[in-house]
């Protein structure tokens, strides 16, 4: 297909980090391109020669052309995408295109939660156990910067998004890892939302599931599972006297684990599961994970003091990771837990955090454009209008054994240009107020 393309007029979508990645894949095809972005005030990046259409552009613009690759940021919703779906153009992604090309075996991750995490760590894995190993797509590298080149193996982590305009990917394993409230201001529904995640499941050889948690797993029941579980089982992956288990049997001390709470035990025993179906030996594979460095903002501890520990999980950008972070902490914690959660909640549930909140958490410091619907699911809760402030007022709290997490269960944006801006603050107002 991709060679057939000298001959069409190819239109990309966006100007983001995987707009610009696509337009370099494309131009050695030698197609006619343009280049469409959804903003009216768009800057077009120096390297970008082609003609660039902003805003909505007229059904006239699709006149003549063959295919749209379209960023996963734009909604297929989108008024201009309706008129190319009416002008019969082939509506693809960047995922679409590295299916296509690639000749490396490829896993996919995606689900609500954790998905950055075992994609990380399973390509640790396979690099440990010698594969030539990357990963890419929502995480790493673009997909198109890796579609051409000699790997063993690529682990691709897969958003809702991407998903959505990927038709041909061949995977060798899969995981659909867990669903909570997300993205709803763009699926609308949580129905919706399942069957974009499902999609991963379309041409997959082997996935990995969470036992008792039917939405993980693939519709075609004719499809190989490996489950996995935090219950004692002699089926799959699980857990039993500190320790991982599969089939029962022991493979990795939980105590020694570079991941902290019960829903990374469900991460690590998802990668492994992945990297039993990709061949990798068991037992090497296992090892591994000990020498894995977690990527920052998912649940790492970036300060203790005077026994008093800050987690920054700033990366829980919604409703399930907050959740799953208060539950895997709250079940080892031996002092106080304070939460510091809010911010933009893009239209989820935020009640579905009471019950987490009534069982392990002690007190809540909220702030945000969404902040005070979280600080109402209880009575131990106050709202503050910095990051600082919240900071102060967790430092006032603590107390030896007590743990401070930054979970903040919703966007950042509303106060900060992106998670990783807001976890940067919230590690500069720990230095100045515990100084």
């Amino acid at each position: 297909m991709l060679n057939e393309l000298a001959n069409k007029t190819v239109v990309v979508a966006g100007l983001g980090k995987t707009g610009q990645a696509t337009l370099r894949f494309l131009r050695q095809f030698n197609p006619s391109l343009k280049v469409w972005d959804t903003r009216e005030t768009a800057i077009i990046p120096q390297d970008v020669s082609e003609p660039v259409e902003r805003g909505t552009p007229s059904s006239q613009f699709w006149e003549g052309v063959d295919v749209l690759v379209v960023s996963p940021g734009i909604d297929l919703t989108h008024p201009g995408i309706a008129h190319a779906r009416a002008a019969n153009v082939e509506i693809i992604g960047d995922v679409e295109l590295f299916a296509r090309v690639t000749n490396s075996k490829v896993v996919g991750i995606t689900g609500s939660n954790g998905k950055t995490t075992v994609t990380l760590l399973l390509a640790h894995i396979a690099k440990v156990c010698g594969l030539k190993t990357v990963a890419a797509g929502n995480v790493g590298k673009p997909v198109l910067e890796v579609a051409q080149e000699p790997y063993d193996s690529v682990v691709l982590e897969l958003s809702s998004f991407q998903l959505e305009s990927t038709h041909s990917l061949h995977l060798a394993a899969a995981a659909l890892l867990n669903l909570s409230d997300d993205h709803l201001d763009r699926h609308k529904t949580m129905s919706a939302y399942l069957q974009a995640k499902q999609r991963i499941f379309t041409h997959c050889d082997h996935a990995v599931v969470w036992r008792g948690h039917p939405e993980t797993y693939p519709i075609d029941s004719n499809i190989p599972v490996t489950t996995i579980g935090i219950d004692a089982s002699s089926e799959g992956f699980s857990v039993d006297d500190g320790w991982i288990t599969y089939e029962a049997e022991p493979l990795l001390e939980i105590a020694r684990l570079p991941l902290v709470g019960t829903h990374n035990i469900l991460n690590v025993q998802a990668a492994l599961g992945l990297a039993k179906a990709m061949g990798l030996p068991r037992d090497e594979a296992a090892e591994a994970v000990y020498s894995f460095i977690p990527a920052p903002h998912r649940c790492t501890q970036i300060a203790l003091h005077n026994g008093i520990s800050w987690i920054d999980d700033s990366k829980a950008t919604n409703v399930g990771a907050a959740h799953a972070a208060i539950t895997g902490i709250g079940a080892i914690k031996s002092g106080k837990l304070i939460l510091i959660a809010g911010g933009d909640g893009k239209g989820a549930d935020l009640t579905a955090l009471k019950p987490a909140i009534d069982e392990f958490v002690d007190y809540v410091i909220a702030l945000g454009k969404d902040g005070r619907q979280i600080a109402s699911l209880t009575a131990h809760a106050t709202y503050v209008s910095s990051m600082y402030d919240a900071v102060r007022t967790a430092h006032e709290i603590a107390r030896p054994d007590d743990i401070v997490l930054l979970s903040p269960a919703c966007a950042s944006l509303d106060m900060f240009e992106n998670y990783e801006h807001r976890a940067k603050v919230f590690y500069e107002s720990i230095r100045k107020v515990v100084a």
